[in-house]
């Protein structure tokens, strides 16, 4: 019977500091985050605990063993655990010292985890809407860890990556375009994967775990629990992404080289050598027929990999070398790349050229969909110089990417296939398709998931095959992706470009650039059910936007003034230029205005579907708080796109019934631009009659003295036909009015 470990967990973690573990040996690290917590953990406890974990194979229940992980806001995150190990039973029988587990987040159902526990200590990698993040050792003695976010750390690496025969995946018959759906089936497909190494990978790790003058057997077992390290981690994403597993084969220790005397086969400073090596030395000591994918692991040479592999005749074809073969930027920006190459997944970046790094020469203009160096697996985030995005790759894979891998493994039959008993989401997108130039947009794309699974939303642009850039797009681009691909929410639509750029007014940030020419953007909504233990399942819509260069910018042209203060039960007016959005092929009817008191945290419906004529006058309603920070936001009712105005105002609440002019007439209407205001004043105050047009522009102030009963007569020299608001204002009362001159 299984045991319930649901109790609170604290006395696992404690918190430290730098200053405590000063005399305490370090665990080797490639690279060092920036922001980081440290704890420490009752490491031999957790071990306890986790022994009693079902194993996900042999389990179909909810597991009862729940284990706290600390996040790297400081607090601990409850996890469902189940065993989920990464090698063969009978490898894993041989080394029960060595682990790895999967489990589903309690507080947060979108996050998962994938960890292991081995003579190297704990390592895991949480996948959350928070960001992903890593705990791994800090302290050779196994009892101390550091938490960080991938985001955190500084970079600087030095990686070459090349594909070998780059149309292998024809030989398949795969038949893929960028715009490929996923194939969701509900199979769990299971490769199995030999593993090998270099004798200076090998020694690498054995060194780091203390058997230097150990036994052939100790320092193969240490070398597998770095593999296996890897291995959990990078399941962890081809799970999630793909409901794919790589299993280590039972007789993996044949290809670990724990010496390089005598008949040692391996050149470990050439990926390219390695890589005509690898196959003939993978088969001869494991049999063709025994696995399914192949990959050597070193530490020089950088990474190499045939495009589609796996199941092929040249199945161990993949290469990744790095000297510092160990943390997670290793393990997802290197041995996760590869490996992507083998299951036919191509580079996603368009920077080639100029000071573009790494990234000169290496770009497959099919799936050239990210800018600059890009920032997901099949990206180069990090080695492209000034096409650099960020520092390291995240850890989840485009959806050209995923497409690719679909395509590919559905033209493949060597995999262990396993109902996994989980349904993928159900995806509805409404909305335009035809938006004005130089104008924000949101998308938004809402889905399901008939098992309840907690879902998280991926959009991204997949215009591949246009013009080689190497930096940020420029707005005027007509066929080069205009937008980075973002890691995945938990809420449905994604800003282009992020919100918080337009309200400062900014629509071109770097790497997320809003077109001023017409051009087409297309856009994939992938939906992840990030189920767990099994593998999660996908799916994806295509959406193409056609921005036109008849139509645009779309703004709002009112609420532009400093100090402007909304007094509520008085009329004001909101504008926008409507730039041609009201004429084929926009034909935008009716737009929707919305009010921000938050500084533009959250907007709430202020008037809906009115007409996209330019203008509207509205009562301010006493509902509303008092706030220093509105903004207005106006979108089309029936599209996607939308403007905000430039600058925050104020929104101030009356007491009393001081909020209109007592006796208001404005006559004549229309007129030719000569007209007369009058109404009664109880106050002393001077009377501004100010007169604006439909851009917002100030066509007539004037002050006037108060007389108790006000007549002026206002005349407008020269002005054109059209609509004019005119706003009168007597202290804290206030009128505004639309006029037509004819």
């Amino acid at each position: 019977m299984q045991s319930a470990w649901g109790y609170s967990q604290s006395n696992l973690w404690s918190k430290t500091s730098e200053e405590r573990l000063v005399s305490y040996e370090k665990a080797d690290r490639a690279d060092m985050p920036v922001e980081y917590q440290l704890y420490h953990l009752n490491f031999e406890a957790m071990k306890n605990i986790l022994s009693s974990a079902p194993s996900r194979k042999n389990f179909s229940g909810e597991s009862q063993v729940i284990v706290s992980f600390p996040n790297t806001e400081g607090q601990l995150e409850r996890f469902r655990i189940y065993e989920a190990s990464v090698m063969h039973p009978d490898l894993a029988a041989s080394h029960p010292e060595i682990q790895s587990y999967v489990g589903k987040g309690i507080d947060n159902p979108t996050s998962t985890i994938r960890f292991s526990t081995t003579i190297f200590g704990l390592h895991t990698i949480t996948f959350s809407t928070k960001g992903t993040y890593y705990i791994d050792t800090y302290t050779k003695d196994l009892q101390n860890y550091i938490v960080y976010k991938k985001s955190s750390l500084t970079g600087g690496r030095s990686f070459d990556c090349e594909t070998a025969d780059a149309d292998a995946a024809v030989e398949f018959g795969q038949k893929f375009t960028v715009k490929n759906t996923q194939s969701n089936d509900g199979v769990l497909r299971t490769y199995r994967l030999a593993m090998a190494c270099t004798f200076t990978y090998a020694q690498y790790h054995f060194t780091a775990a203390g058997v230097s003058a150990g036994t052939t057997a100790e320092k193969k077992a240490a070398v597998l629990a770095a593999m296996n390290v890897t291995m959990t981690r990078v399941n962890g994403i081809y799970e999630k992404d793909f409901a794919i597993t790589m299993e280590i084969i039972p007789t993996n220790d044949d290809i670990i080289f724990v010496s390089n005397s005598g008949s040692y086969p391996f050149t470990n400073e050439s990926g390219g050598v390695l890589l005509n090596q690898i196959q003939d030395e993978i088969d001869d000591r494991i049999g063709f027929s025994n696995y399914d994918i192949g990959h050597v692991v070193s530490t020089g040479g950088g990474g190499i990999a045939q495009l589609g592999c796996v199941c092929s005749n040249s199945k161990a074809r993949g290469v990744t070398g790095s000297n510092n073969p160990v943390g997670d930027a290793y393990d997802v920006d290197y041995v996760c790349h590869e490996m992507g190459h083998q299951f036919s997944a191509r580079h996603t970046f368009n920077a080639s050229g100029g000071n573009s790094g790494s990234c000169n020469g290496n770009r497959s203009a099919q799936t050239a969909v990210e800018p600059g160096s890009g920032t997901t697996i099949m990206g180069y985030a990090g080695i492209c110089a000034n096409a650099d995005v960020q520092n390291h790759s995240d850890a989840y894979f485009h959806a050209v990417s995923m497409a690719e891998v679909f395509s590919f493994i559905n033209s493949i039959s060597c995999a262990e296939e396993t109902d996994n008993n989980n349904t993928a989401p159900q995806i509805d997108f409404q909305g335009g398709t035809s938006i004005p130039l130089g104008t924000a947009f949101v998308l938004t794309g809402n889905a399901t998931d008939a098992d309840g699974d907690a879902l998280t939303y991926c959009w991204e642009e997949t215009d591949a095959n246009g013009s080689v850039v190497v930096g940020s797009p420029a707005p005027f681009s007509t066929d080069a992706p205009m937008f980075r691909s973002l890691s995945p929410v938990d809420v449905p639509e994604r800003y282009f470009p992020p919100l918080e750029n337009v309200l400062a007014g900014n629509l071109s940030p770097q790497w997320q650039v809003v077109p001023i020419v017409g051009r087409t953007l297309n856009f994939a909504l992938t939906v992840r059910d990030n189920a767990v233990p099994n593998g999660g399942q996908t799916s994806r819509i295509n959406k193409q936007i056609i921005v036109y260069g008849n139509a645009g910018p779309f703004t709002v042209t009112s609420q532009d003034g400093f100090a402007e203060v909304w007094q509520t039960n008085t009329t004001e007016t909101i504008t926008w230029n409507v730039a041609n959005t009201d004429q084929a092929p926009i034909l935008t009817a009716n737009v929707d205005i919305l009010l921000s008191t938050d500084g533009g945290q959250t907007f709430e419906m202020l008037i809906e579907n009115t007409p996209n004529d330019g203008t509207e006058s509205f009562v301010v309603p006493s509902s509303l708080p008092e706030s220093d920070n509105c903004r207005i936001m106006i979108k089309a009712a029936d599209n996607v796109y939308y403007a905000v105005n430039s600058i925050p105002f104020a929104i101030q609440l009356l007491d009393n019934e001081e909020f209109g002019l007592d006796g208001f007439t404005l006559y004549p209407n229309p007129n030719n631009g000569n007209f007369t205001v009058s109404f009664s004043s109880a106050t002393a105050n001077d009377i501004n009659i100010a007169v604006y047009d439909m851009r917002g522009r100030q066509i007539l102030s004037n002050n006037y003295a108060n007389t108790g009963t006000f007549s002026g007569d206002i005349n407008l020299q020269g002005i054109q036909s059209g609509i004019y608001l005119v706003s009168v204002q007597d202290g804290n009362r206030k009128e505004v009015k639309k006029i037509v001159v004819q």
